[in-house]
């Protein structure tokens, strides 16, 4: 039996917290692939009562469910390593409790059966150490483009005040021509594409195997909260293309780990309402980003990913 463990950071945002838990508790099957499935909330310095205002969500899951309060908002890489360290007991023998993990956002659906596809990538290849959900945007098919495109078109504004029931109404518009959410997850699924899709990169909802963490390192905590974008930082040292001083010198140049997208596993993705609200400058913390990549690797993080990742 294969212990998973769903690990999601979340920052005030309740509603979009709750729709979020409701779909994973719907559409998270386990039998096929013989998953035992944990789920941990880690709740980054939220002002709102979030264990108060889920915990009909939390008493309903179907499966143990944990929640973790940090004190204030330590960032996104602090969050992600909590979950890759979590363990629901003081003491095990493993430096990892489970044998794999996923880390998702709390802005998204997930599609039926989402999660045992992730397993059956992994299981295909002992060397795929990241594999992500496809996502309204994937630039694999022109139908996940075109969600894209409408999710744009029917949007819920995390500036205004919204409901549970808005963001399911705008989830229902987005993919109302395809007869809804489940029928176009379906239609992907049934599609030609491959289980895994090589060196194709999403940082919404991925799974990870510990067995790369322990080689080449956790997320990279530097300039809490803002960070310095560390998918792209991670992705960067997979390839070996960035190598903290911990990395040994045996990380293989053709023997890497792989990351990609899984062809069979899909969610909706309800545009980075993970950090907005009222008050958030996206624009500002972009820019403070860069600003600290810059100040970590010299040159920009556009300039690494055309040269390395495109």
């Amino acid at each position: 039996m294969n212990k998973i463990l769903v690990g999601i950071p979340v920052l005030d945002n309740i509603e979009m917290t709750r729709v979020c838990l409701r779909s994973l508790y719907r559409s998270t099957d386990s039998d096929r692939m013989d998953l035992d499935v944990s789920v941990v909330i880690i709740d980054n310095g939220s002002q709102d009562d979030i264990a108060g205002l889920i915990e009909r969500e939390l008493s309903e899951a179907r499966f143990p469910a944990y929640y973790v309060k940090n004190p204030e908002n330590l960032g996104v890489a602090i969050a992600w390593n909590q979950i890759l360290r979590f363990s629901p007991r003081a003491t095990h023998e493993t430096p990892f409790y489970y044998h794999y993990y996923v880390i998702s956002n709390n802005d998204i659906l997930f599609g039926p059966d989402w999660l045992q596809p992730l397993v059956e990538t992994m299981a295909s290849d002992d060397r795929i150490g990241w594999v992500s959900a496809l996502e309204n945007g994937s630039p694999v098919m022109q139908e996940l483009i075109e969600a894209h495109s409408r999710t744009r078109k029917f949007y819920v504004d995390a500036n205004k005040t919204y409901t549970a029931e808005d963001i399911v109404e705008s989830v229902r518009k987005v993919y109302e021509k395809w007869g809804g959410h489940e029928a176009f997850c379906a239609f992907v699924k049934s599609s030609d594409l491959p289980l895994f899709i090589h060196k194709r990169r999403s940082a919404v909802c991925f799974m990870i195997r510990p067995a790369m963490v322990q080689q080449i390192g956790f997320f990279d905590e530097d300039y809490p909260p803002v960070g310095i974008s560390e998918d792209l930082e991670y992705f960067l040292r997979i390839e070996g293309v960035i190598k903290p001083p911990w990395i040994t010198d045996d990380y293989p140049a053709k023997g890497k780990w792989k990351y990609g997208l899984c062809g069979r596993s899909v969610i909706h993705h309800n545009w980075c309402m993970t950090r907005q609200g009222p008050g958030f400058d996206g624009r500002r913390w972009d820019k403070e980003k860069e600003k600290n990549w810059k100040t970590k690797f010299g040159r920009s993080r556009k300039y690494y990913t055309k040269k390395y990742l495109i």
